[in-house]
């Protein structure tokens, strides 16, 4: 027989016909399968007959091994060889390289870059001068060209045609060559495959999840239009450079309201299957659906996560993969990644296997579980559905997949609420290091296990009301409570209940303290952990790690209301300590950040950015955590002050925001200071309307009892009045300066910052008015008030703002001597030179106005100063840093 003519044989029996079978008739059918493989077909058949083996067994143990004999590598093999067809590099056969150069439509055919059973793809430009573009041209095989596959080719082109999304590669033109043969132009996708692109750029859980969620959406969308893709593997699911997916490879779709001509595709055995990924209704003759793109979609998410597909069937022969098709469990990810290479742990960013399988067990097992169950019904009912449940994972809320008992809610729950968790996840960890580090002996280790128990049971108890009672402020905290009432109700209880056990006080207190904080209620929160300190003292010993971090939180505290000198014995304990205790990373990072706040406050821009970055780099190892959050705001802040670029500045307030909510930590005050950073960003670059709409979504993250509080009015005023004044609304700027001031003299608390802002916005409104008494009692006010605080940040503006007022009412004698003094407090911060040329423009004009016009012509001639370049090196190159603590 010549290569040119149709191949013959025997009929490949249908993988349809296979009767359904019990799961004991399963696992009789593969005993038997193993123990005939390697006999004759006599043995075999002799096998078969045993009156033991259950006819339906036999009935499929012998289409199997007919198909073995007769199919060869049917599940592999191109279809063009299934139905008999021409081989593509046979004699008649278009060869490859006749369409390279070849002019389809307004293409110019370049080269080919891939052929597969039945076709070609080819990249183009277009060659009409139009306009420049670039395509992949797609072309069925001469001999391939049959009414099937033709109605396939057509069908694949109608589909492209529906299918509008920038997840799907789009088609562009088509049509037919001289010779008949039809082709398509679609978008030229250069990319990666999404397994290959995540695991080169080591890419951790949540971002190759953010980018399934990509996928997800281009199968949404095919789906709403009614196309199923029946083939979804990593190979058609590639990666652009710049990170967007792109779904290819819709020759194998099939409409779900398919006319009779789409119907022959199925029948003329077309039906797609990449055993990996294909769902088990792919054998029968049940009618494809919506389900069997989750599934794939499934087995994607899987090997995204743990590095391989949850069916191996690898050095499987094709009855072997039908039955693991049919009979196989799908793995979950966790159980991959427990057995996985080092290779596919480190490019998802984890030290071992063990925590890559930890990682994924429980929520994200449940969820590719779910996508894969065998009963298509039970599978999730859209990609749109699976998306969510990915997202809720990310966003710490309870996936669907789980099941929904009370110890799961109550986890969920309290998962959700971060701002309380993180805190109360450090004191359980806490709790648990102190049991095995302080205590060695027996007898203390039973009382810190009792003592452990009893403060989880509270927590516990607290976040789901289990443990309320009548006379509670909260009975439980949905839907009208919030996390204020909810740490209100928690300190009205703990002296009552644990009144005979100071170290689960001090605990509680310093986690409690820590949350107020985040909360922007700090001088609440200054009791509470001036508390925890006393408390840890009693209970741990003043040298105790326990004691350092409520120290630490009670100075990161303090030092807002008081200035950075406050806190140097509180630091100087806490860095003894953590000497001692050289394995608790954890109490380093937040000693590193104290450090952080006070170098930045001391003007040390440069020490601030490189103490922030060490923080980050040694919190990615244990995952992004409540510390991560605080570390890049720190490190927003000080590049503010580095780079002085609003783009960069609105870059990394977004980034902080996504961190926080991809932690569950909307309304902390790391949250809110991001998004006072991105409405000032946006102001200054010009965008209003975006400014405007960043300050409402602000206060839609506010605690409802926070936003009700003076301090939340006065930032709402500040803002307000920064937007009036580019507005040029000078009537609602007034009035919204004059609402913060109000607040302020009212006694309302606010840290030095807030004041320093209050105070300077009040001089500058005083002088627009020409009410030059105001603005001067005002800026006498503030120094007088913000002297005590010793920050070079806070007073170099201070008295800058002073010159201003003094030299406004022509009294230039008093603004040489302000701008003297602030000269002297930058120049104790070398990073803060910047602030420099603001002080000598006002002494420039004093003596201008005194009459000293020579001395004022030489200082302003004088270069503007640069300071010396601090050794360390802002992006956290911290290494040859001598202010660096060790």
């Amino acid at each position: 027989m010549s290569a040119d003519a149709p191949q013959s044989g025997p009929r490949e029996p249908s993988a349809t016909s296979v009767p359904e079978l019990s799961s004991d008739e399963w696992v009789a059918l593969k005993a038997l399968w193993e123990a005939c493989e390697e006999l004759s077909a006599e043995r075999r058949t002799a096998r078969l007959a045993d009156p033991a083996v259950a006819p339906a067994v036999r009935r499929t143990l012998e289409e199997l091994f007919a198909l073995e004999e007769s199919a060869g590598e049917a599940l592999e093999r191109p279809a063009h060889e299934r139905l008999g067809l021409t081989s593509p590099i046979s004699s008649n056969a278009i060869a490859p390289a006749t369409m390279v150069g070849r002019r389809l439509g307004p293409f110019k055919v370049l080269q080919l870059v891939g052929r597969g059973g039945m076709g070609a793809v080819y990249e183009a430009e277009r060659a009409d001068l139009a306009y420049r573009q670039r395509v992949a041209i797609k072309t069925l095989w001469r001999g391939a060209d049959s009414d099937v596959l033709m109605q396939r080719f057509r069908s694949e082109r109608q589909i492209l045609a529906a299918l509008q999304h920038p997840n799907i590669a789009q088609l562009i033109d088509g049509g037919s060559t001289e010779e008949g043969t039809p082709w398509l132009a679609m978008e030229f996708v250069e990319g990666t495959p999404i397994d290959v692109w995540c695991d080169a750029r080591a890419l951790d859980i949540p971002a190759r999840l953010d980018l399934f969620r990509q996928v997800c959406a281009a199968v949404q969308h095919a789906h709403q239009r009614l196309v199923v893709h029946r083939d979804l593997k990593p190979s058609n699911v590639l990666v652009s450079t710049d990170g967007v997916v792109k779904l290819l490879d819709f020759g194998v779709a099939k409409l779900m309201a398919p006319t009779d001509a789409d119907g022959t595709l199925t029948g003329a055995g077309l039906s797609p299957l990449t055993a990996a990924y294909a769902a088990p209704e792919q054998l029968d003759d049940t009618p494809l659906s919506t389900a069997t793109d989750i599934y794939a979609l499934g087995a994607i998410l899987t090997l995204l996560l743990a590095g391989e597909p949850p069916r191996d069937v690898t050095g499987l022969s094709s009855p072997e993969r039908l039955l693991a098709i049919r009979e196989g469990t799908p793995r979950a990810p966790s159980a991959i990644a427990a057995v996985a290479p080092m290779s596919q742990v480190t490019a998802r960013r984890l030290p071992s296997p063990a925590k890559l399988a930890g990682a994924l067990r429980g929520e994200l097992d449940a969820i590719a579980q779910m996508a894969l169950r065998r009963e298509p019904a039970r599978r999730y009912a859209s990609a749109e559905a699976l998306s969510d449940d990915v997202h809720r994972f990310l966003r710490r809320d309870r996936v669907r997949a789980r099941l929904d008992s009370t110890g799961y809610r109550v986890w969920s729950f309290v998962r959700r609420r971060r701002v309380l968790t993180a805190a109360v996840s450090s004191v359980f960890v806490t709790i648990v290091v102190a049991g095995v580090v302080a205590w060695t002996q027996a007898r203390a280790a039973t009382a810190e296990a009792r003592r452990a128990e009893r403060a989880t049971t509270f927590l516990s108890g607290l976040v789901t009301g289990s443990n309320a009672t009548s006379y509670d402020p909260l009975v439980r905290l949905a839907p009208n409570g919030t996390l204020a009432q909810l740490l209100d109700s928690a300190l009205t209880r703990i002296p009552r209940e644990f009144a005979d056990d100071p170290r689960i006080r001090a605990r509680l207190y310093t986690a409690i303290g820590a949350n107020l904080v985040t909360q922007g209620r700090e001088d609440r929160a200054l009791v509470v952990l001036d508390s925890a300190r006393r408390l840890a003292t009693r209970g741990y010993g003043a040298s105790s790690p326990d004691f350092a971090r409520a120290s630490l939180e009670w100075a990161a505290t303090e030092m807002a209301f008081t200035g950075p000198a406050a806190i140097d014995r509180a630091l100087a304990e806490a860095e003894r300590i953590a000497a001692a205790y050289p394995k608790d990373t954890e109490l380093k990072a937040r000693l590193d950040l104290v450090r952080a706040s006070q170098a930045m406050a001391l003007g040390r821009v440069q020490l601030a950015d490189s103490l922030a970055t060490r923080v980050i780099a040694g919190e990615r190892a244990r995952q992004r955590t409540m510390l991560s959050l605080r570390a890049e705001a720190a490190r927003m802040y000080a590049s503010s002050w580095i780079r002085r670029d609003p783009r960069d500045y609105l870059r990394r307030a977004r980034a902080v925001r996504r961190l926080g909510d991809s932690l569950g930590m909307s309304g902390t005050t790391e949250q809110l200071t991001a998004m006072n950073a991105e409405f000032e960003a946006l102001a200054v670059l010009g965008r209003t309307d975006e400014a405007a709409r960043s300050m409402d979504a602000m206060r839609a993250n506010t605690d409802p009892l926070s936003a009700s509080s003076p301090r939340a009015q006065l930032s709402s005023a500040m803002q307000r009045a920064y937007l009036a004044g580019i507005g040029q609304d000078t009537r609602e700027r007034s009035t919204q300066v004059a609402r913060a001031l109000a607040l302020v003299e009212q006694g309302t608390v606010v840290t030095q910052n807030q004041r320093l802002l209050v105070y300077n916005t009040s001089i500058d409104e005083s002088l627009s008015r020409g009410d030059t008494a105001a603005a001067r009692r005002l800026a006498r006010r503030s120094v007088q008030e913000l002297e005590p605080s010793g920050s070079p940040m806070i007073l170099g503006f201070a008295y800058w703002y002073l010159g201003r007022a003094e030299l406004a009412a022509q009294d230039a004698v008093a603004a040489l001597a302000a701008v003297e003094v602030g000269r002297r407090w930058i120049d104790r911060a070398p990073d803060l030179t910047s602030v420099l040329p603001l002080l000598q423009r006002v002494q420039v004009q004093a003596l201008t106005q005194l009459g000293r016009v020579a001395e004022a012509e030489r200082l302003g001639a004088t270069p503007r100063p640069t300071g010396a370049v601090p050794a360390c090196t802002p992006g956290g190159n911290w290494k040859g840093c001598p202010d660096l603590p060790p």
